[in-house]
């Protein structure tokens, strides 16, 4: 307990200084492993045929930056605006991938990268239906990476929905 900073004569609940210097370095540490994603990116998404739908390639580029004093990894639109995506939040120990434009959610990862892999997991909501959610992403080199989204079935096993392959553009 300590004197806010907004009124000192209310005492409020304050974290120690140390302590949060100590949670500042978690997260600067994490977010460092992922500090190869920075730049512009040619992606492929190969999504496979549907009963509804026949299978197509999409093709396009994206553009990753770290932004909000290093404490997210941003999607960069061709307008510019930084949309936040990924994340580390070292009070739970968890990464985070959120979603907040078409598609709705917020998938964790307790177990960080493993190896050259980290799987996100949550609920997301897409075209308006809820569903359990994977997202995998492969690290394969500074310059290559890929991610392959899935979603739970009803008898509880992880399907296969589509798989983004990026190559850093040259």
């Amino acid at each position: 307990m300590g004197p806010s900073k907004n009124d000192p004569t209310r005492t409020v609940g304050v974290f120690r200084p140390e302590k949060m210097a100590e949670i500042a370095a978690l997260r600067s540490s994490e977010m460092e492993k992922f500090r190869w994603i920075v730049g512009e990116w040619n992606y492929e998404n190969s999504v496979p045929a549907t009963p509804l739908s026949p299978a197509y390639t999409d093709a396009g580029s994206c553009r990753y930056a770290f932004c909000e004093k290093d404490s997210w990894i941003c999607l960069v639109a061709p307008d510019g605006k930084e949309i936040r995506t990924i994340t580390f939040d070292p009070f739970s120990g968890r990464w985070m991938f959120v979603l907040t434009q078409g598609s709705y959610g917020i998938l964790r990862s307790a177990e960080g990268w493993v190896g050259n892999c980290i799987s996100f997991t949550g609920d997301m909501t897409m075209l308006g239906v809820d569903c359990p959610w994977r997202m995998t992403w492969t690290k394969e080199n500074d310059n290559a990476f890929r991610f392959v989204n899935e979603e739970m079935t009803a008898n509880g096993e992880w399907a296969y929905i589509d798989e983004w392959r990026l190559h850093r553009k040259s």
